[in-house]
């Protein structure tokens, strides 16, 4: 055997004719690990935007809720007696709130059911209802007196 052919016989093989091969990543490897993790990565974000979207609706529900129970303990504290509906503004929990109170009245004069709604207020305007309660207030100058059943019914027709 000739040097010639003994040096071209130990000669590293190429990597086109399947011989050895460096360690390493081709393009195609790389772009398809990246897509995977750009699909992730925008999942990871949706999720995470949903679940901070949630905490603030129920962080707005929690807080409007304390401001109607506010406002019914204040009418309570007060004995304010309530004859016509009415709709106020508050600044309260570091927001500002639409409180709206709508009065209906009960079976005895004495009593008047009161339903309290809160609605969020941003840029000076008054978003939808996040929350609502109804209270009764009783009128301490009048007297609530017993109900006679029997004539309600009478008076409906009903026998």
């Amino acid at each position: 055997m000739s040097v010639l052919s003994k040096s071209i016989s130990q000669a590293p093989k190429s990597s086109v004719t399947g011989g050895n091969r460096e360690g390493g990543f081709t393009l195609i490897e790389v772009m398809v690990a990246l897509a995977i993790l750009a699909v992730v990565a925008v999942a990871a974000s949706r999720a995470s935007s949903a679940y901070l979207n949630s905490v603030d609706v129920l962080q707005t529900r929690t807080l409007a809720h304390f401001v109607a129970q506010n406002a019914a303990a204040d009418l309570r504290i007060q004995e304010t007696w309530l004859t016509a509906n009415r709709t106020q503004k508050f600044n309260s929990q570091g927001r500002d709130w639409q409180v709206t109170m709508t009065v209906a009245d009960t079976l005895t004069p004495a009593l008047k059911e009161v339903n309290i709604t809160v609605a969020p207020i941003v840029d000076n305007q008054a978003h939808t209802v996040v929350t609502d309660i109804n209270i009764m207030l009783s009128n301490t100058e009048q007297e609530i007196g017993s109900l006679d059943l029997a004539s309600l019914g009478s008076s409906r027709g009903e026998r």
